[in-house]
């Protein structure tokens, strides 16, 4: 943060990468993405509406390890913004 000021970038985003701890397998998690989308395309899903629809079928199809994993994800999202905007006081 203190690079920021000095490079006049302080009023620009802050983009920060946030390494996940738990993760769902990648094969699982493309495997239900694929089976997900292409069962939301027949059903006629499209626009706002597919992103809900693909949460319900991964939380169904991986029995609720999707759920748990997005829990962690917003913790330690949550967390990192908060010693974020701890530092920058």
């Amino acid at each position: 943060l203190k690079t920021r000021k000095s490079t006049q970038t302080d009023n620009c985003a802050l983009l920060v990468a946030n390494p996940v701890e738990i993760e769902m397998k990648r094969t699982l998690h493309d495997e239900l993405l694929e089976t997900g989308l292409a069962k939301a395309a027949a059903s006629n899903i499209s626009g706002k509406d597919v992103t809900p629809f693909l949460l319900e079928y991964f939380h169904g199809a991986s029995n609720g390890e999707s759920l748990s994993v997005n829990i962690e994800i917003i913790k330690s999202n949550a967390m990192l913004a908060a010693q974020i905007a701890a530092a920058a006081q």
